[in-house]
């Protein structure tokens, strides 16, 4: 399997046609911009430091406490799971960021209502959530999957997830996937702590990486050892689980990050686009879709089967 990597690696960067958006980035072009590489730092094994203490003694964790739907959702029969061959994986992979109030601000936010419309036709249509290295696995290897397998992720770390999306996933018995920019787990307000990550993965939740500082590494080749392969390290030691993806700030890639990306021991690379379908071929560059704030739930179930 790590002999591939290489080769997956590079035939990302042949066969991608990036449809990018944003993450709080100010591109005027909805596609990322591969970076000309004047000189580039030579590879070599990070040197990993471990993790700064805590400045100070971190809030109570926060216990979310799901809300009660007024009516129950109705699922379909217990999905059947089915071998897959390796190569060729069809499931949505969905990226959110906040989950916050009752009305949006911006194509960030979704709304509590909407999420939760959204989870609930998700369940009532037999839907059922995987992990990213769930995926990753049978897409690599071959495997079992249900016949409806999605994705769930959530960009940035932000406290909403934990506090509104969490609950509502957890009633539906839908765990997520949620990447963490390294930095913001020491008592930053605003994001979520190590022990509230550590709810979440008792949930049977993943994490992964989104960079150290969420710095645009195409842009500065010389921050992506830490970026990448310390931000790894850190939430590793904080939440002593294995961190298998990373997702590039901002969704943008280029020949070197991808690469180091690959180096530090990372599994897939998660990126943005509509597709549905995930192959060798684009395996540190997962399409995901974004769920914008403005979406009514006719828009969202449309994403959910696009023109290929």
């Amino acid at each position: 399997m790590f002999k591939r990597k290489t080769f997956l690696v590079m035939g990302i960067l042949l066969i991608v046609g990036l449809n990018l958006t944003s993450c709080h980035f100010p591109q005027t072009s909805s596609e990322a911009s591969f970076v000309t590489i004047t000189e580039t730092p030579p590879l070599s094994t990070p040197t990993l430091e471990p993790p700064p203490p805590a400045t100070s003694t971190p809030t109570a964790t926060f216990t979310p406490t799901p809300t009660v739907p007024t009516t129950t959702p109705t699922q379909t029969p217990t999905p059947v799971w089915v071998y897959h061959e390796p190569g060729e994986v069809v499931a949505p992979i969905l990226l959110y960021h906040h989950i916050d109030g009752d009305s949006f601000d911006n194509r960030y936010q979704v709304t509590i209502p909407n999420f939760r419309s959204q989870m609930e036709w998700l369940f009532e249509h037999g839907y059922t959530a995987i992990t990213i290295s769930t995926l990753v696995e049978v897409l690599l290897e071959g495997g079992e999957l249900p016949e409806k397998p999605i994705v769930i992720t959530f960009d940035d770390g932000h406290l909403s997830v934990f506090e509104n999306a969490f609950p509502i996933m957890d009633e539906l018995g839908f765990p997520g996937v949620f990447y963490i920019v390294a930095n913001r787990i020491y008592d930053s307000p605003g994001f979520v702590t190590s022990e509230q990550i550590k709810t979440m993965l008792n949930a049977g939740w993943e994490v992964g990486s989104h960079g150290y500082s969420h710095q645009d590494i195409t842009q500065n080749h010389y921050s992506a050892e830490h970026e990448i392969a310390q931000s790894k390290y850190d939430l590793q030691a904080a939440l002593d689980v294995p961190v298998n993806t990373f997702a590039y700030p901002y969704g943008l890639i280029d020949p070197y990050t991808a690469t180091m990306v690959s180096n530090a021991g990372y599994k897939a690379g998660m990126g943005l686009g509509q597709s549905i379908t995930h192959t060798w071929g684009n395996l540190f560059y997962l399409h995901r879709i974004e769920v914008y704030g403005s979406d009514t739930l006719e828009m969202f179930t449309a994403r959910l089967n696009p023109v290929q």
